[in-house]
């Protein structure tokens, strides 16, 4: 009986020294796109992707410098400009074919905020993220890690491939012109880039329409300008 009980007992012991966290598994993602060093390493990033949404091709271009700034603008070829958000550090401006506004609400300023890191991921405990591990489930095929993150207002769930740790599906549900929406979006094809690995292609689905995202280039430490982060 004494054998038996020691048995269950390292058994036990063994099972849980393997248990995952959702702290396991952020560290385990910054790790496998590189690492902290490498993601410091970069001080400004430029993307340009294209891609199409209801027989439309789009052009987006998405720059960030640290320490937080961050610029998208999306183009529809044929019509030019249709869509840009700025963060300049404090403030956010959104602006469109309607007009443009400052985003003041500090709930959807920081959620912005957020996208203006290289790697988000790598400052979820400087955010002040709330992590929950939920489980393992199937994502194209393949066991995911499954997450719950809260960073003040914004609610994702990530999925984390169970094999090389990398990020491969997310969840988000955000406020838009249309009311609530939950965007889900799929990565892939990581490459690196200057010691950093980052997916080239991103499928998204936004409810009413599929969009399919292809980088093209993407340029490092260039020494981006502050004036295109400027908001007057």
């Amino acid at each position: 009986m004494k054998k038996v009980s020691f048995f269950v007992s390292a058994f036990l012991i063994s099972t849980l020294s393997f248990a995952q966290t959702a702290e396991d598994i952020i560290n385990n993602y910054v790790k496998a796109i590189g690492g902290k060093e490498a993601i410091s390493k970069l001080k400004d990033i430029t993307m340009n992707l294209t891609g199409e949404v209801q027989g439309a091709s789009l052009e987006v271009v998405v720059q960030k410098k640290s320490p937080g700034k961050f610029l998208q603008a999306i183009s529809v070829v044929g019509m030019g400009e249709v869509q840009k958000q700025v963060y300049d550090g404090t403030k956010v401006r959104a602006s469109g074919m309607q007009g443009s506004e400052d985003i003041t609400d500090p709930e959807k300023v920081k959620a912005v905020a957020m996208q203006a890191y290289i790697a988000p991921e790598a400052e979820y405990t400087s955010l002040g993220a709330k992590l929950n591990y939920v489980g393992k489930e199937k994502i194209n095929n393949a066991d995911a890690h499954k997450i719950e993150v809260t960073i003040g207002a914004v609610k994702m769930t990530e999925y984390y491939d169970a094999t090389t740790g990398l990020k491969v599906r997310q969840s988000l549900t955000a406020e838009t012109p249309m009311g609530s929406q939950t965007i889900i979006t799929d990565f892939s094809d990581y490459k690196d880039v200057s010691g950093v690995k980052m997916p080239y292609k991103l499928n998204q689905d936004l409810g009413m329409a599929q969009l399919e995202l292809k980088v093209d280039k993407i340029t490092v430490n260039t020494n981006l300008a502050d004036s295109l982060f400027e908001i007057k």
